[in-house]
């Protein structure tokens, strides 16, 4: 048993905490060198020793900070290139217990393990375990970086308990390349689980201030009327390292279920097409096949009921808001041929999760003879589905907060624009993508707060900017003194690429699909 385990320290929720945020110097820069012999190529990553060079002394005491509290037992948050984590030792039942507390996870749903360099990696396998071609291939591409990878654990005495891998013969461990986060799982000297900081089911958090917001204290304080001064927070520290740059969770990949297959089971910032061009590369496209869960390999009640790996059984990733997922009928007619066709293509899956995780609503903005009373303006879908989703105690003159997450050069946005009236522009910054209220012809009681999401071509943008969107509708502050949204709609995107990634958290955190004829 660790030293964590006899730790008298608790937490959440038996203890709360004045949460405070770690400043990472953003100016400063992190960096890496070769401790050990290279097992790739010489003082090329991925390293097998990594050791961290900081010259920032405000970056190393808040790292010192924070890698002590971790050894102590305790969580912190960090950021990662894909989204904000919630940190604790691996290798202590009751310090990784503490995350399910804090997030209120359910038990089912296992961590991911943070490895700072290969040797670490290496504490995590079983003795007699030999890696196959396919992973040191990836590993040797994409680590450090946004892919997560399945390793078995040994039966008999497994590194890490079972409040991790949720009883499961498999762990998910990956290297992440935020320099922050390595140099914390360097300095603690502890690979460590880290799911993603925010309150289970919500969206995930791309910012200190969404993590802040979820653990912090201001979601419990919101939630509960009583006014005194007692500390909320379910952590005591958050490391501040800036905005996440990828803006998705990694992509989780089994390569030990099925011989000479690499199953994804989550897609995320490292694309089907990147491990696809890597394993061709490396001569092993005719030996190993790649296979994409809920494409060309059918959903499974019974895999979704147990997951191996986080994100494929909850449906999450959701405001409090209710949100509608606005289709374009290209992408739709794409996912149907592509269905219908005997090579499933990449946007099959926006017809298979679209029809299954929600409603599908037909409505031909461009109008269509042979259903009159289908919606004919965004303004009509918008009357269409207020009382699908909101209450109706709301007066007939109180205004509706409605959020519309859109490219900036789409047809979508084109339309919108050409049927609705900005207000003025705002002169505050409440945030740099949100733009100027609109109000919409024939709905005087509707204001629409749009989110840019960065143009259309570039769904790298869209990625970074999805959960910052949905989270800033949702909770505010707005332009016009508005503090939330009631209700978002969020244009889809072409799941080519991270677009696969994108879509699949959207699929997740919305509850109706308008399929839109533009």
């Amino acid at each position: 048993m660790s030293s964590a385990d006899t730790s008298a320290e608790l937490g959440y929720p038996d203890r709360t905490f004045r949460t405070q945020l770690l400043p990472c110097e953003a100016h400063s820069t992190v960096t890496f060198q070769e401790a050990g012999p290279s097992r790739y190529a010489a003082n090329a990553e991925p390293f097998s020793r990594a050791r961290p060079v900081i010259p920032s002394p405000v970056t190393r005491n808040s790292l010192d900070v924070a890698a002590a509290h971790l050894r102590s037992g305790q969580l912190v948050s960090f950021p990662s290139e894909t989204v904000y984590g919630l940190g604790a030792n691996a290798l202590s039942q009751a310090a990784a217990a503490k995350i399910y507390a804090a997030k209120k996870r359910p038990a089912d749903n296992p961590l991911i393990v943070h490895v700072s360099d290969l040797e670490m990696l290496d504490t995590l396998l079983p003795e007699a375990y030999t890696m196959s071609e396919a992973y040191h291939q990836l590993i040797k591409a994409f680590w450090p970086g946004a892919l997560t990878l399945l390793f078995p654990v040994a039966a008999d005495k497994p590194a890490v308990p079972k409040v991790v891998t949720c009883g499961h013969p498999s762990v998910a461990v990956r290297m992440p390349s935020h320099p922050i986060a390595r140099a914390l799982i360097a300095t603690a000297g502890l690979p460590m689980a880290g799911p993603s900081a925010n309150a289970s089911g919500r969206p995930s958090p791309t910012t200190a201030a969404h993590v802040m917001r979820d653990l912090g204290g201001q979601l419990d304080a919101d939630s509960n009327s009583s006014s005194n001064d007692e500390p909320r927070g379910r952590l005591k520290y958050i490391l501040d390292g800036g905005a996440c740059q990828v803006g998705v969770e990694s992509t989780v990949i089994d390569g030990i279920t099925a011989e000479h297959e690499i199953r994804v089971l989550r897609p995320g910032g490292v694309t089907i097409e990147q491990i696809a061009d890597v394993l061709d590369t490396a001569g092993l496209t005719g030996k190993v096949k790649l296979r994409v869960y809920g494409k060309d390999m059918e959903r499974s009640a019974e895999q979704e009921s147990n997951p191996t790996t986080p994100g494929m059984k909850y449906r999450h990733y959701s405001p409090t808001a209710r949100v509608v997922m606005l289709l374009p009928a290209q992408l739709f007619a794409r996912a149907v041929e592509a269905s219908n066709s005997s090579n499933v293509g990449a946007t099959a899956s926006v017809l298979e999760e679209a029809s299954t995780a929600a409603k599908v609503v037909h409505s031909l903005i461009n109008g269509d003879t042979a259903a009159p009373t289908a919606p004919q303006t965004f303004a009509n879908i918008v009357r269409d589905q207020i009382p699908n989703h909101l209450a109706n105690s709301a007066s007939n003159d109180s205004i509706r907060h409605v959020g519309l997450m859109m490219s900036s050069d789409s047809d979508l946005a084109r339309l919108i624009r050409s049927s609705s009236t900005s207000i003025s522009s705002p002169t505050d910054t409440i945030h740099p993508h949100l733009l100027a209220p609109l109000t919409l012809s024939g709905l005087p009681n509707v204001l629409v707060h749009p989110f840019d999401l960065g143009p259309s071509a570039q769904a790298s943008i869209y990625a970074q900017r999805m959960f910052d969107g949905l989270r800033t509708l949702d909770e505010g502050p707005l332009h016009g003194g508005a503090t939330q949204c009631e209700l978002i709609f969020v244009e889809a995107l072409d799941d080519a690429g991270v677009g696969l990634a994108v879509m699949n958290r959207l699929k997740k955190a919305a509850s109706e699909t308008v399929v839109l004829d533009c």
